[in-house]
């Protein structure tokens, strides 16, 4: 397990030692500290946390899937938006569980990532968000934030009209006229927080 938080990293082998105590997990505080000691000896299973003092869970699982191509990784996250969902299935990740998901299914997620299948939850209730782009879910995750059309285009990288063509797409699929009702829509239907 690569995370920062000791107490989700303790909960979390305490849940593991509860429901399958033949599973043994180590874990890293930081990127670069998972990547010495996976050298030392590689796991079966990553459980990745998507944001880290030192680096990107994003950037993180690049280098993890140079390394090994294979290993299964599966993104965790305390956002459980849908805008992070959707980047986590964008990226080579096996899955994406919320920190907020039962122990139960916590671990058949886990179990089925092992199997080679994918850790994805399903079943959530209420309106559909609608399915965005890697790039439209950053934009609106920066969005949501207060952040101007320059922010946005400095942040990401591209140009401003980029960054407006982006927005007339979100307005579109969210069914809105503009930032606010689309941050307000967004955060209805649990695609941000």
């Amino acid at each position: 397990m690569i995370d920062d938080h000791p107490l989700f990293a303790e909960g979390f082998q305490a849940m593991v030692a509860r429901h399958r105590p033949d599973w043994q997990f180590d874990t890293a505080g930081t990127g670069e500290e998972a990547m010495r000691r996976l050298a030392e000896q590689p796991p079966e299973l990553i459980v990745l946390d998507i944001f880290l003092p030192d680096q990107d869970g994003f950037e993180l699982i690049q280098r993890l899937k140079t390394w090994a191509p294979t290993l299964p990784v599966i993104f965790v996250s305390g956002r459980d938006h849908a805008a992070m969902a959707v980047r986590a299935r964008a990226s080579p990740a096996n899955g994406f569980i919320p920190k907020t998901t039962p122990p139960e299914q916590f671990i058949e997620l886990i179990e089925a990532a092992l199997a080679g299948r994918g850790a994805w939850p399903g079943g959530e209730t209420g309106a559909s968000p609608p399915q965005l782009t890697p790039r439209q879910a950053e934009v609106l995750e920066l969005l949501a934030a207060g952040h101007g059309n320059k922010e946005i285009r400095y942040r990401l990288g591209i140009a401003e009209r980029t960054v407006r063509a982006h927005l007339t797409e979100l307005f579109q699929l969210l069914g809105v006229h503009g930032r606010m009702p689309a941050v307000i829509k967004a955060r209805d239907l649990g695609m941000i927080e």
